[in-house]
């Protein structure tokens, strides 16, 4: 039976009543009611006739809860997203991105819950935000932070299928916006150089981007990835130098232990012998594309080549990655030191090939020149002599050797016995007799009309 109580006692005369009422699993549950008490009964009486249904088994406990989940407001279920993906492990930055993105998107569609998530409005915004000018990538990505929502309010239990989980994005590579492009070694040594003989920029010193740079261009980090090395990421000591980025600031979290070539970390152990024991080693500035613009500029390389690939913080990973493809590793050791899912990635992405790399890969093909006819006319001619005198020479060799298997068996007997006369494979044997049609073999019993 339910219980009809105010809070606050007379205090709050004017306040609103509550009830309380136990559902089918004997938990109590307090809902607040209304300022009458009359329709505050009737709420409570409705919740306990449900509940005595559920128990019954006529209502069925998943159906009253999506039709319970579906009249709260969407924002609600926004914000319990975000908690689950904080608790999940993902970083505040990462969670409000996705969040702050998915919400955008359904203000746009007018949702205003659960029910209103279709793939038809949801389309139609994504629609509407490409004819905009928006880019297909960014497109990309505000569906899919719209799909991850749906597909958390499914695994929650709060909607019986994900609406969202056939809804197609788009072909990035229709519309091209942001083209990176690798460093050449040389440019690589001009930007190092530049940065080494410079002051400060940003906060940071010259010798520290240098060093940023290098690990950036031998490691393949990301600017993330970078701002969490401290002192024990490096293992410089051992045959085989590493540095370890922990779980919790990799971008798949995961463990990551990268190896480096020898020469880094000879010039690591130098570097770092004037860093702090606590802290990250690398303090590198919220910027990071800014400060690699002036670097740039200073060592005389244009961040826009005449494709339209730009050159950032980032391409310097494009940079690790497309050497250690013209450096002929194998498929699977570039994508481990790439630490990427797929291949595809690997090769596809971030790997580039630039004109002259091609052009160095066609001489490996056969030459295609012009040839006259008489050249190939006499090619032809001492390849038939050839033939023609190898074939010569081996029945030769046939007519002086006496036949396999020519003896007798036993002295007495030959191996090879003559077919007489009339005997069935004789060549004579099957020769037609004259009559209405040639002899059948066959039974004894079966016999022909010649």
């Amino acid at each position: 039976m339910a219980s009809i109580f105010k809070r606050g006692g007379r205090a709050n005369r004017k306040g609103s009543f509550c009830f309380e009422y136990s559902d089918e699993n004997g938990r109590r549950i307090r809902v607040r009611g209304t300022r009458d008490r009359e329709t505050t009964e009737i709420m409570a009486a409705d919740l306990e006739m449900t509940v005595a249904l559920r128990r019954a088994g006529i209502i069925d406990v998943k159906t009253a809860r999506y039709a319970s989940e579906g009249r709260r407001p969407l924002k609600e279920h926004l914000k319990e997203w975000k908690q689950s993906l904080l608790s999940k492990g993902v970083t505040n930055k990462q969670a409000n991105l996705v969040v702050s993105r998915a919400e955008r998107l359904l203000a746009s569609c007018h949702a205003g819950n659960i029910t209103d998530l279709t793939p038809a409005k949801v389309q139609s915004a994504i629609g509407a935000k490409r004819d905009q000018g928006t880019s297909l990538q960014t497109c990309n990505r505000v569906l899919r932070a719209v799909k991850q929502f749906s597909r958390w309010l499914w695994r929650d239990g709060r909607v019986p299928e994900d609406n969202l989980v056939h809804l197609p994005g788009y072909n990035v590579k229709l519309d091209p916006r942001y083209k990176r492009r690798a460093l050449t070694p040389e440019e690589l040594q001009d930007l190092v150089a530049a940065a080494e003989t410079s002051g400060p920029v940003l906060g940071m010193e010259g010798k520290d981007r240098a060093m940023a740079y290098r690990l950036a261009a031998g490691t393949g980090f990301r600017v993330s990835e970078l701002r969490s090395l401290t002192k024990s990421s490096f293992e410089l000591d051992d045959d085989s130098p590493t540095i370890t980025i922990e779980a919790g600031y990799s971008k798949h979290r995961r463990c990551d232990v990268q190896p480096i070539r020898a020469d880094l970390a000879a010039l690591l152990k130098v570097w770092l012998q004037g860093r702090p024991e606590e802290g990250p080693v690398l303090n590198l500035p919220e910027r990071a594309a800014k400060m690699i613009c002036i670097d740039l500029a200073a060592a005389g390389i244009a961040q826009k080549d005449a494709g339209n690939r730009i050159v950032d913080f980032h391409a310097l990973r494009h940079t690790y990655i497309t050497h250690l493809v013209n450096a002929k590793v194998g498929v699977k050791v570039a994508q481990e030191l790439a630490r990427h899912s797929t291949p595809e990635l690997t090769l596809g992405r971030h790997a580039h090939v630039e004109l002259v790399d091609r052009q160095r890969a066609l001489e490996a093909l056969p030459g295609v020149a012009a040839v006259f006819p008489a050249a190939v006319q006499e090619r032809k001619t001492a390849a038939k002599r050839q033939h023609i005198g190898s074939s010569q020479a081996a029945q030769g060799d046939n007519e002086r050797q006496p036949p396999a298997n020519s003896g007798k068996l036993d002295g007495s007997r030959k191996l090879f016995r003559i077919p007489q006369k009339g005997i069935v494979g004789h060549p004579k044997a099957m020769e037609p007799r004259g009559g209405l049609e040639p002899p059948t073999g066959g039974l004894r019993n079966r016999c022909s009309t010649g």
